[in-house]
Formats: structure tokens, C-alpha cells, sequence
């Protein structure tokens, strides 16, 4: 990460949801209208150029064909994983919960734009101090209020408990929680990971977590290690730690939980692409696209 300035991770899934407002068919899966002024960018044409700078990054290791492939699948999924995110704290809302914390928040927007919830949820945007400092500039340039119910937590989570630094800005630990963690695990230690999830796995019954993770290089064909490859754009933040989502499954109920559910490309296609006649639809989700969303997985888990 660069001193000061956000991951290139979390302006890319900033990007991504921007992308989606301006490029994809109807019906939106995520409408996120903070996302363009969040990324940095002032409009469609800045926008476009970004995304043209990233296709030419790819190019460079590839053909163009599997470029384009990888960065609009790459960018559908950030789009699908936050979709899913808050479909599943919505039903979590519904049954009582009233304390919502993201961790490695990046640009998420979800508090700015829900602000509908400011009675009824409790918001802590929980990340790296640099990341926090400018999204806090970036919020007062594009004169975006904060809402009454967020409170910014920074940790590092290499370092640092995050149970701890949670209850110094007001959370309530006796309080069932509805964590979200995207974008994140792949580039922690297998340790770090765990450490956060046992701590989440030592909250109060009904607390969950959602969160997504990168498939084991081992479960992987020839030709998806080197779409894997590509995808890794930025040197300075490679991917480090993956799971097989059996063994994952295993982990966390050792760990505490007590729910488990891996959510798939089977099931992404049925819930969201089903009936979309744009680049999202199952009919172009196949192929080297079908590879590219197998690299990543989201799993939901339950205390």
C-alpha cells in the first residue's frame, strides 16, 4: 500500500462498482452512486480511461481477449460478493442485529448510502489508518456527510486485536454482530486470518461473517494458475494466503462456528446472473469468465 493512499485492492473494487453504473446492462445487481467520486474520479470519460490503463497493464501478459475476460469478470465479482454481503445483513437486520462492522472497509459506501439505517444500525468501517485518512478527505472534498450511526475504527490487523480497538469506538460486545470482511484474507498470514475469525467466533450467538477467500493454487487446472497469475496487477500487495473450501468448512466450526456456507458460482448465477442478456449473463459466465469466478470464493459463517 502507498503511504497515504488507499489499496490499489480497495480502488479497484471501487472502480468495479462504478463500472457497473456506467457499462453494465439493467437490472443494476449494485447500485453504489458514491463509488466514481470514492475512486478518486470525477466522471464516465476519467473512469473509462482507468479501466482502458488497467486492460493495457493486462495486455501486456497476455492476449487481449484473455485481458478483457479477466478484468470485467475480476470486476463483476467485486460487484457480486458486496451484493451478497448486504442481501445476507439485510435478512441479519430483519432478525435483530443492530451492530454492522466491515472490516478492510476500503471505499465501501454502504453507510453513505443507506442512510435509512441510522436508527436502527450501528456502522464501524474498520481499516488500516492510511486507508481511513483518505476516504475521510475524500468524503469532505466530495461533501458527503457522516452518518450519525459510523464510527471509523483503524487497525492493522497484522498487529493488532481487533475486538479491542472495536470496543474503544463503541461497540457493544454483548450484542449479536453481523461482520462483512471482503478483499481482505488473501492478502493476511493464514494466522492473522484465523486470529480475526476467532475473535468473531467468540462473539455473542447469531453473530456472522461474510467473506471471501482465493481457491487453492492446488485445486487449480494449468491454465487457471496462469489466469490467477494475471490477476495478480500489483506486485505490492500479491496474494499470500488460500484455502480449499473443505478444509476451510472444517476449520471454522473448530474454530466456533456453528454455521457454514460456501457460496459459489452455481449459486451466483441462479440468485443474481439468471436472465441478464449483458456480459454478466450464465451464457457469458462460462469458459475462461467460469475459471476467473472459481478463483474466488465467498463463505458466510454463524455463531
Amino acid at each position: 500500500m502507498e503511504e497515504g493512499k488507499p489499496s490499489g485492492t480497495a480502488i479497484f473494487a471501487s472502480l468495479s462498482r462504478a463500472a457497473h453504473i456506467f457499462l453494465d446492462g439493467e437490472p443494476k445487481i449494485l447500485r453504489d452512486d458514491f463509488a466514481l467520486g470514492l475512486s478518486g474520479l470525477q466522471n464516465e470519460v476519467e473512469l473509462k480511461n482507468a479501466l482502458k490503463a488497467l486492460r493495457t497493464q493486462f495486455r501486456q501478459r497476455t492476449t487481449p481477449e484473455l485481458a478483457q475476460c479477466v478484468l470485467h469478470t475480476m470486476r463483476g465479482f467485486a460487484v457480486l460478493r458486496h451484493r451478497y454481503t448486504e442481501d445476507e445483513l439485510t435478512k441479519a437486520i430483519n432478525r435483530g442485529i443492530s451492530q454492522y462492522v466491515i472490516l478492510g472497509a476500503g471505499l465501501d459506501s454502504f453507510a453513505y448510502r443507506r442512510r435509512d439505517l441510522e436508527n436502527k444500525l450501528h456502522i464501524f468501517e474498520v481499516d488500516h489508518p492510511a486507508s481511513q485518512q483518505w476516504k475521510k478527505l475524500r468524503l469532505k472534498e466530495l461533501n458527503i456527510s457522516l452518518p450519525c450511526n459510523l464510527a471509523f475504527v483503524p487497525v492493522d490487523f497484522e498487529k493488532q486485536a481487533l475486538t479491542d480497538e472495536l470496543c474503544n469506538h463503541g461497540y457493544k460486545k454483548n450484542m449479536p454482530t453481523f461482520f462483512s470482511w471482503l478483499g481482505v484474507t488473501c492478502y493476511l498470514t493464514e494466522a492473522a486470518v484465523f486470529q480475526t475469525l476467532r475473535e468473531i467466533a467468540s462473539m455473542l450467538p447469531g453473530s456472522e461473517v461474510v467473506f471471501d477467500y482465493a481457491l487453492s493454487e492446488l485445486l487449480l487446472s494449468d491454465g487457471e494458475r496462469k489466469i490467477w497469475a494475471l490477476g495478480q496487477a500489483n506486485p505490492s500487495e500479491p496474494d499470500i494466503t488460500q484455502f480449499e473450501p473443505n478444509s476451510l468448512a472444517k476449520r471454522l466450526r473448530e474454530t466456533g462456528f456453528s454455521e457454514v456456507l460456501d457460496f459459489g458460482t452455481k449459486q451466483a448465477n441462479a440468485r443474481y446472473f439468471n436472465g441478464r442478456t449483458d456480459e454478466l449473463s450464465p451464457s457469458v459466465l462460462n469458459g475462461l469468465s467460469a475459471s476467473v469466478i472459481r478463483l474466488f470464493h465467498i463463505m458466510k459463517a454463524k455463531v
